[in-house]
């Protein structure tokens, strides 16, 4: 298969993962242009380790601004004509990237393809025989995207808790019409771990969901024709 993609990490602070991460995207039956790991001003060995990866990992630091700002630089700097990204605390199964692609190339009329993944507790090893909670994640670790269409969508703004912020990105992208799809099959393995994002939502988490709600309605209001309606 001829496809050509470019992988990006945001990584804060990751160095008990980001090893794991970027040999899950090494290990791709289809691989990966570039890999992309934006060091989003870590205070520990990120960066380091991610640059003994091989010379195939590009590491970029940057001040610490969020996820939503760290993966809208890595997408800024995207060769490829197709960018997937994954957190630094996830993985991906070997042929995630080759099942997406077969449906992106047999559908032109789809910007993202997303997929189903598997939860799994930090310490932990990651289950690949059919073990553990599934959820269909529509976030940044299972994202594959027409690199054209991502760039229209513009920033991954990063909103409160740091949380949301890839809703909100998918919201505008719907908004421009674009069309997503979710492959109903396990290709990601989410990385349950305290002090992590995702861990616990809290009550600053939840403004950033609510954030990205509210701006989708916004939006919503100022489109011709549906200005007063509720």
């Amino acid at each position: 298969m001829s496809f050509t993609y470019s992988a990006v990490i945001p990584a804060y602070n990751a160095a008990a993962t980001i090893g794991d991460a970027i040999g899950s995207i090494l290990a791709q039956s289809l691989a990966p242009a570039e890999i992309i790991v934006v060091d989003d001003g870590s205070r520990d060995e990120t960066a380091a380790l991610a640059c003994g990866m091989g010379k195939e990992i590009v590491v970029v630091r940057r001040e610490n601004g969020g996820p939503g700002a760290a993966t809208t630089d890595g997408v800024r700097r995207v060769k490829a004509p197709f960018v997937a990204t994954l957190d630094a605390d996830d993985l991906w199964l070997p042929h995630k990237i080759a099942s997406q692609a077969a449906l992106l190339e047999s559908d032109p009329g789809v910007a993202g393809v997303f997929s189903l993944a598997r939860l799994f507790r930090d310490g932990e090893p990651p289950r690949l025989d059919g073990e553990g909670p599934v959820r269909p994640l529509w976030t940044r670790t299972t994202m594959l995207f027409r690199t054209e269409a991502a760039r229209e969508v513009g920033d991954f703004i990063d909103l409160p808790g740091r949380l949301g912020e890839v809703i909100d990105w998918l919201a505008r992208s719907r908004d421009l019409g674009h069309r997503h799809t979710m492959i109903e099959k396990v290709l990601a393995l989410r990385r349950i771990r305290r002090g992590s994002l995702s861990y616990d939502v809290g009550a600053e988490g939840r403004r950033g969901y609510l954030a990205a709600v509210h701006a989708a309605l916004e939006r919503r209001k100022r489109r011709p024709g549906q200005a007063g309606s509720g």
